[in-house]
């Protein structure tokens, strides 16, 4: 790890973006149009690669756990927004 970290520099590796939308789709068993939904609504935003395909880091699918989470405990989009900015969620 420390020759991988070294490679990196300081950079946390969670904030890699290595992750395609399929499997994103995957890891947290939201639909690739939630997943869209939630980016439109302004809740993250994924990198993107020179031809715009979205890539998602570890912190990027554990977000999508949470939101799909809050979602399913009946917190609508806007709720979940204001949520995440409480707990200092950055985009």
């Amino acid at each position: 790890m420390t020759a991988i970290n070294g490679f990196f520099g300081n950079a946390d590796l969670r904030d890699l973006a290595k992750y395609t939308m399929a499997v994103a789709v995957m890891m947290t068993g939201a639909a690739a149009h939630r997943i869209r939904r939630f980016e439109e609504a302004g809740l993250f935003k994924p990198q993107r690669t020179g031809n715009k395909q979205r890539l998602y880091s570890d912190r990027d699918i554990e977000l999508i756990r949470r939101i799909v989470t809050l979602e399913k405990n009946g917190v609508n989009l806007p709720g979940i927004k204001m949520i995440l900015d409480m707990q200092g969620t950055e985009e």
